[in-house]
């Protein structure tokens, strides 16, 4: 596999911002788009190969081409920006069917004046089998600016981390794994029963980790799109091969999924010291139904 330089619109400069505004920013963004070029897959993607699998095999996923979410993102009620989820369907350079799945989480006016965020995330999965191929990170968070890639040989079953300035780190990955957003992705297609768990090895800045997934209970979720059927789950991220239950995410993430065929992410929460940041669905775009007409809003929803 070749390794190309980054985008053009990489920084080279960054600065350590504030502990405790670095991590609810952070926490935002990879909780749960704006959209590249399309010509941008071939200039980044090589030849998938991997012949075992046929060319037109494309795995069952509850989303659809064209799918967009927008979500406004609240800290202790006060409204601090939006974040988008976009998927698109594309095809590598050898004609393989690819999800480009892209984050983006921007701050409003408001929150701009003091602490301006416009960060980007995008990942590639070969949608035969769910597995990624290329991760980019692209944060600009008040002070902190960070560029990385990390692009994943599944044939060869290496993984390369790298920065603006350097390599970082190349090392062995598992048959089955995720990436940041591929795992977000990766948990609506999976059963989700209350009481039951769901593990996957997750890749992250050159190291392997296990994602936990436990599915804590069915609730009601408001949104502005009405009130969903939803299931709580709880991802925690522990070290890979460790026996050691701590979880390494830096504050407790609860996620809410659509309790039907879609499996929407309709909200999520982070809890952290500072208090709690949640995003919540605010508008559906291309590629989904249009959600079950709204209900009462329960007693006990979630909030």
């Amino acid at each position: 596999m070749s390794f190309s330089k980054l985008p053009s619109r990489s920084s080279t400069s960054s600065r350590t911002p504030r502990k405790g505004r670095r991590t609810a920013s952070a926490l935002l963004a990879l909780v749960l788009a704006g959209p590249l070029a399309a010509s941008v897959t071939a200039n980044v993607l090589p030849n998938l190969g991997r012949d075992e699998l046929p060319k037109d095999k494309v795995a069952a996923v509850p989303f659809e081409d064209g799918e967009t979410l927008v979500y406004t993102i609240s800290w202790l009620k006060i409204e601090g920006g939006e974040m988008t989820l976009s998927t698109f369907r594309e095809k590598s350079p050898d004609g393989v069917p690819v999800h480009r799945i892209s984050l983006s989480a921007v701050s409003n006016d408001y929150v701009s004046r003091f602490y301006p965020v416009n960060t980007r995330y995008e990942t590639w999965i070969d949608a035969r089998d769910f597995s990624p191929v290329r991760f980019e990170k692209h944060a600009r968070e008040g002070r902190y600016v960070s560029d990385e890639v990390e692009e994943f040989d599944l044939s060869r079953r290496i993984a390369t981390w790298r920065d603006d300035k350097e390599l970082r780190g190349v090392g062995p990955i598992p048959e089955h794994f995720q990436d940041v957003i591929s795992s977000f992705y990766f948990m609506r297609s999976v059963p989700l029963v209350p009481g039951q768990e769901t593990r996957v090895d997750l890749y992250s800045r050159g190291k392997l980790y296990r994602l936990v997934v436990a599915v804590l209970a069915r609730e009601k979720v408001e949104t502005e799109l009405g009130v969903f059927d939803a299931l709580k789950v709880q991802p925690r991220m522990h070290d890979a091969g460790s026996a050691s239950s701590v979880d390494r995410n830096k504050g407790k993430l609860f996620l809410w999924f659509s309790d039907d065929a879609r499996r929407l992410p309709v909200m999520a929460r982070t809890i952290l010291p500072i208090g709690s940041v949640t995003a919540r669905l605010t508008r559906v775009g291309n590629g989904v139904p249009a959600p079950a007409p709204p209900s009462p809003v329960p007693t006990r929803a979630a909030r």
